[in-house]
C-alpha cells in the first residue's frame, strides 16, 4: 500500500507540474511580441510593480507578523511568501479577464529572475 500511495503523490506531482507549464507556455504564447517589447520599454510600470512586491509586500508582512505575535516558524512562513514573486497563476487571471497579459508576464518574468537576489535579502533585513 506505501508503493500505491507513493507513486500515486509522485503521479500527481508530476502532473501539476505539467498543467502548471501547460498554462504559463499557453498564456505566455498568447502575448505579441511587439507588446512584450512595449512593455519592457515601459519600464515604469515593471518598476512599480517589483518595488510594490518587494519592498511594500514584506513589510506588510513584517508589520502583521510583530502585530500579530506570531509564533517564529508561522512568520518566518508569511515573510517567506510576502517576499515571493507572483506566480503565473496571476497570468491566468488577467486573461480571464481581459487585463494587460503583456504586462503580467512581463512581471511574473522579471520578479522570477529579481527573487533570486530580493527574497534572501528581505529575509536578512
Amino acid at each position: 500500500r506505501k508503493v500505491v500511495a507513493t507513486m500515486a503523490a509522485w503521479y500527481t506531482e508530476i502532473t501539476g507540474n505539467c498543467l502548471l507549464f501547460c498554462l504559463v507556455f499557453g498564456m505566455s504564447a498568447t502575448v505579441d511580441i511587439n507588446s512584450m517589447k512595449n512593455q519592457i520599454k515601459n519600464w515604469r510600470a515593471i518598476l512599480v510593480g517589483a518595488f510594490l512586491q518587494f519592498a511594500i509586500l514584506p513589510a506588510l508582512g513584517f508589520l502583521v507578523v510583530k502585530v500579530m505575535d506570531l509564533e517564529q516558524s508561522v512568520g518566518i512562513t508569511l515573510l517567506v511568501v510576502t517576499s515571493s514573486p507572483g506566480g503565473s497563476y496571476s497570468n491566468w487571471w488577467c486573461s480571464m479577464f481581459n487585463a494587460d497579459l503583456a504586462l503580467s508576464v512581463a512581471m511574473t518574468a522579471i520578479s522570477t529572475l529579481l527573487s533570486t537576489i530580493m527574497l534572501p535579502l528581505n529575509l536578512l533585513i
